[in-house]
């Protein structure tokens, strides 16, 4: 059997970290310490800090160190009913459009905003795994997007607990854009947000 190398162990155990839980319990801990730490652990044993760790859905399916980089988040939900039936969709991609992750979940019963703030938190909650040093987050919830800018006020005692979510994860970012894109642009997001319902069937 080949031997494991220091850079496999050192993804090995960032894979079995949940880097988001860890800044949500000390707010001490930040994106940038997370970085200079692994950063660190990876001088002591010999595994350059600055190495290339995009994720590798063929090994493992799963992402693993990324130290730096930009990165792109599109996001949609889906309601059929409004409300009813509902899913959500997240694909995270690297600055040169590169899929690094893909999401595809049904969420039960829910209003089409609430499906697109849901589908947002779990696409910020991905994209934290990859400690980037700025994300664009795209989605096609005009309404959205407005309230996270500040344009419009939130309302909906429904939508508030999620806004605030929302608000506290993107804050964990170094840096952060959310921005909103016609429905045609943002057509993969949307594809996976409806295949999670249709997954469930009628």
């Amino acid at each position: 059997m080949k031997s494991i190398t220091d850079r496999e162990i050192l993804e090995l155990i960032h894979e079995g970290i949940d880097l988001a839980s860890i800044m949500a319990k000390d707010p001490r801990v930040t994106r940038k310490r997370l970085k200079e730490f692994f950063g660190k652990l990876g001088g002591l044993i010999g595994v350059e800090p600055g190495m290339d760790t995009n994720m590798d859905t063929k090994k493992s399916g799963k992402p693993t160190l990324r130290v730096s980089g930009h990165i792109q988040l599109d996001t949609d939900g889906a309601s059929r009913g409004n409300p009813g039936k509902s899913g959500i969709g997240v694909v995270v991609l690297d600055g040169e459009k590169n899929i690094l992750a893909e999401v595809s979940e049904y969420i039960g019963d829910a209003t089409n905003n609430v499906a697109e703030y849901k589908a947002l938190i779990r696409g910020v909650e991905k994209v934290l795994e990859f400690s980037p040093s700025r994300v664009d987050v795209f989605a096609d919830s005009e309404l959205m997007v407005r309230q996270l800018n500040g344009r419009y006020k939130v309302r909906a005692p429904s939508i508030l607990p999620l806004y605030n979510e929302a608000r506290k994860l993107l804050g964990m970012l170094s840096e952060s854009k959310v921005q909103y894109v016609p429905r045609e642009q943002n057509s993969l997001a949307d594809a996976l947000a409806n295949r999670a319902i249709d997954m469930v069937g009628d």
